[in-house]
């Protein structure tokens, strides 16, 4: 019975490894799977040794009061490599836990090792290249750019796509999808919606969370029309129901707040979404839902990151599309006015009709979006058809049985 390692330090990550599991299990009936994820994963076969919420902090300052957590998880995980003497070791994204993790592997174990959805390394910190590069039997890259990257680096790369394009996604209306989940959550269909997707790392929500509100008082000030606008907040596997509703409670200054773990149901629900740079940025663009795309760090973590930076663009949308088809208003452009600014040309007249011009929209429950939106909905259309195609999971899947069949030596 092959024994396969799975190490996901983020929910998102999490998802993906998960639907992975799921994959390999039907490849390799046999296989066991244990590792560091959380309860998507458990539900998917792994047994958990760590949990993948003590991991749920970004930032180099943050870290601090998470290191006791980080530790507990790290030692876990290295017992369970030194114990369990696995086959196979599966990293999924989190590269400052897993390229670590990585080098223990190729010390302690023969493991082969396959990294799916490699670190960006392209993005900042290029140094890690090589490390990756030592550490690793195949990297698997899953956007368009990735692969040309890491050739030209020399680095044996797989393209398997975005396994993000795997999961189902509505193939109703936007209108029809907009009205069922709003029936599902108590929304009237008319009422102007805002999505916030603050994140899934408990600093992240501690910074983004305030902010979001402070921009949507600031863009309701401005538009009065604005004024029955009600909120979705997106809340993330890792991240504890009562400490996301206790700190947006303090800033809601009465509005009326819809909390949602079901992240598909909420961005069907939404109108225009706000949310910080990441994976989620993709399921909006899939779900052809306009969007902010804002972030604040700490002021140490984002003069390293400034200084290490190699991109244009942070948001995933703009970085596919190679343009800004998103606003990005990120660090020390982070600020209520700036988000609300960017905010209010992608919402028309939110109850009294369509703005001129908006001929697609369909309904009342289209009349909060306006031309600009309609312009960015359809430079998504565009970035999508650079994504490639579906059957990521089971290309990934495919290269990890290829791996556990030539074992290292």
């Amino acid at each position: 019975m092959p024994t396969i390692l799975i190490s996901a330090g983020d929910a998102s990550g999490e998802a993906i490894g998960a639907e992975l599991v799921r994959a390999l299990s039907r490849r390799v009936p046999e296989a066991r799977f244990v590792g560091l994820g959380g309860k998507r994963m458990a539900e998917a076969g792994v047994e958990c040794v760590a949990d993948q919420s003590a991991l749920a902090i970004s930032g180099f300052g943050e870290l601090v009061p998470s290191l006791r957590g980080i530790y507990c998880a790290w030692r876990s995980m290295i017992a369970c490599l030194d114990r369990e003497s696995p086959e196979l070791v599966v990293l999924i994204d989190s590269g400052g836990f897993n390229l670590p993790f990585a080098r223990m592997v190729r010390r302690r174990s023969k493991a082969r090792v396959l990294y799916y959805v490699a670190p960006q390394v392209w993005a900042w910190r290029s140094g890690r290249l090589r490390k990756l590069a030592a550490r690793t039997d195949r990297i698997a890259v899953v956007l368009p750019f990735e692969e040309t990257f890491y050739r030209a680096a020399g680095v044996s790369v797989d393209a398997v796509g975005h396994p993000i394009l795997d999961r189902p996604v509505a193939t109703r209306p936007v209108a029809d999808a907009r009205r069922s989940a709003r029936h599902a959550l108590g929304i009237d269909p008319g009422v102007p919606v805002i999505g916030f997707y603050p994140g899934s790392r408990r600093n992240e929500i501690a910074r983004h969370l305030p902010l979001q509100f402070e921009a949507i008082e600031r863009l309701v000030a401005d538009r009065k029309d604005l004024v029955a606008l009600e909120i979705v907040i997106a809340v993330a596997p890792s991240i504890d129901r009562t400490r996301i509703e206790g700190i947006a409670k303090r800033f809601a200054s009465g509005r009326k707040l819809h909390f949602v773990t079901d992240a598909m149901l909420s961005m069907d629900a939404i109108d225009v979404a706000l949310a910080k740079p990441g994976t989620v940025t993709l399921e909006l663009l899939l779900r052809e839902r306009p969007m902010v795309v804002m972030a604040r760090t700490g002021r140490l973590t984002g003069e390293i990151v400034r200084r290490g930076l190699n991109v244009s663009y942070l948001a995933l949308p703009n970085l596919i599309a190679e343009a800004e088809i998103v606003p990005e208003c990120i660090q020390d452009r982070a600020t209520p006015d700036r988000i609300a600014s960017a905010l209010a040309p992608l919402l028309g007249r939110a109850l009294g009709g369509r703005d001129e011009g908006d001929e697609e929209c369909d309904g009342a429950e289209m009349n909060a979006l306006s031309r600009a939106a309609l312009d960015q909905v359809e430079a998504m259309r565009e970035a999508r058809t650079r994504l490639g195609e579906s059957g990521a999971t089971d290309r990934a899947a495919a290269i990890a049985e290829e791996l556990l069949g030539t074992p290292r030596t």
